[in-house]
């Protein structure tokens, strides 16, 4: 008789580990991966989607410049942060981004660029707009429509 509840006991523990097991799996499953921004998949995607006389003037150092001037700008405002850190209580997590962030991002890495004697000016608004384009895909951004509750 104490074999048959030893038995019993085991075959109990082993059935609800492995729907445990199972149903973490399965969860786990069901998540996205997050992405991961890569500086040099940026740089190729942007080069990528560059208009060609853009292209045509700057080089693939010249993208991974602006790109890292734009991540500056981001964290500088508090819309990003280094790798491996957190961004706390920043307006990126209450979702009070304006189209007049992105201008102000602009014409700050446009004004970088002129002083750092960068790209010409369409050239980082080009670099810039594709950007924008990468992050979305990633999911990095995201679009207001404006509709409100």
């Amino acid at each position: 008789m104490f074999w048959l509840i030893v038995a019993v006991g085991v075959v109990l523990v082993v059935a609800i580990a492995w729907i445990a097991v199972s149903a973490s799996i399965k969860l786990a499953l069901q998540k996205p991966v997050p992405k991961q921004y890569l500086l040099d998949e940026a740089v190729q995607y942007v080069a990528d989607c560059l208009p060609t006389e853009v292209a045509n003037r700057v080089d693939h150092d010249d993208v991974s410049t602006v790109l890292e001037w734009h991540l500056d700008w981001f964290i500088e405002v508090g819309l990003g942060a280094i790798s491996g850190t957190l961004l706390g209580d920043s307006p990126a997590l209450t979702g009070e981004v304006t189209v007049g962030d992105a201008d102000a991002a602009i014409d700050a890495v446009v004004a970088r660029a002129l002083e750092a004697g960068g790209p010409e000016s369409i050239d980082v608004v080009c670099i810039l707009n594709a950007h924008n384009e990468y992050l979305l895909e990633l999911g990095a951004l995201t679009v207001d429509t404006g509709a409100r509750d």
